[in-house]
């Protein structure tokens, strides 16, 4: 297939007449382009192919250059920055804070220093390690409010904090679901903006975003980890009320910090290991340097000139 990024559009073209020309081209392709169809394809269906495409943008045959770059200019004064629309606007600025029931921040790995810069230190070696669907709460479990319905209405899940512990709500299908934020693989605080999905047989469940382990939300096994057996999460009873709160079923604050506390589950450093220590390893410490200073092949000096080889062959 020849390759359209080949053919040459215009040339010696002022550079006053530049920005005009392209104007036109993206406006002409704009409106007579399928969906989703490329501009080598476009190029192709044009009748006359690019010959025509120049008749059209450059000697104005269907005398609609003016208005292509009329409509060009009106599309760009559309444009404008979406975040500093949001930075502008407190309503949107919530959609992006940590929680949605208050606005306390939490880190959830330890930053370090590396070549005057800062970073989340690297995942942690182990995951979890702890059954958390089968914890046998010791206090009782009581019915607290935690974040108001009307939340739900533009979102599907949200990420709520009691004491020191963060908690994922979600609504699927008009019914509320919670489990803990941590997801036990890595240990990433990421459950509440994990994927939503069910199966045939009506079990639904959240994939964390960052690895993909599916977390069972309903059903006996609640909490189960679908694809890897070593890992769960602890699941808390959901509902609406009257009141237009959502209510999760829990243990008091000291209980459940004393399981799922965020400062108690956030990666360290010294948990955490490079993904360079491979690299590392089969480098053996070895430093760069100056093409001019590296030697690229040792080579024997020939025990004889030109093209005869040495003395001791016979011809």
């Amino acid at each position: 297939m020849k390759p359209r990024h080949s053919e040459l559009l215009a040339k010696d073209v002022p550079p006053d007449e530049v920005i005009p020309l392209l104007d036109r081209y993206l406006m002409f392709y704009i409106r007579t382009a399928d969906k989703l169809q490329r501009t080598a394809r476009w190029l192709e269906a044009l009748p006359g192919g690019i010959k025509y495409l120049r008749e059209v943008i450059i000697d104005d045959k269907l005398g609609i250059c003016a208005s292509l770059e009329t409509q060009m200019q009106q599309l760009v004064e559309t444009y404008f920055c979406e975040w500093k629309e949001v930075l502008g606007s407190p309503e949107r600025r919530r959609m992006f804070a940590q929680f949605a029931n208050t606005s306390d921040t939490q880190e959830t790995m330890e930053v370090v220093t590396e070549r005057s810069q800062t970073r989340p230190t690297y995942w942690a070696k182990e995951s979890a390690g702890y059954d958390f669907r089968k914890h046998a709460w010791t206090g009782g479990l009581v019915w607290q409010p935690v974040i108001e319905a009307s939340y739900f209405d533009g979102a599907a899940s949200a990420n709520v904090k009691r004491g020191e512990t963060q908690l994922a709500v979600f609504k699927v299908k008009g019914r509320y679901y919670a489990t803990q934020q941590m997801c036990p693989h890595k240990r990433a605080f990421v459950l509440s903006d994990g994927l939503l999905g069910d199966d045939e047989a009506g079990r639904l469940w959240v994939s964390c975003p960052n690895h993909k382990r599916n977390f069972e939300l309903n059903g006996a096994e609640a909490g189960r980890c679908a694809n890897d057996d070593e890992l769960s999460v602890a699941m808390f009873e959901a509902e609406e009320r009257s009141d237009g709160w959502v209510y999760l079923r829990l243990p008091s604050v000291e209980e459940l910090d004393g399981l799922l506390a965020t400062r108690k589950w956030a990666v360290r450093k010294e948990e955490s290991v490079s993904p360079f220590v491979e690299m590392d390893r089969y480098l053996k410490g070895r430093t760069s340097k100056r093409p001019s200073e590296r030697t690229v092949m040792k080579t024997r000096a020939p025990s004889g000139g030109g093209c005869g080889g040495g003395s001791e062959l016979e011809w």
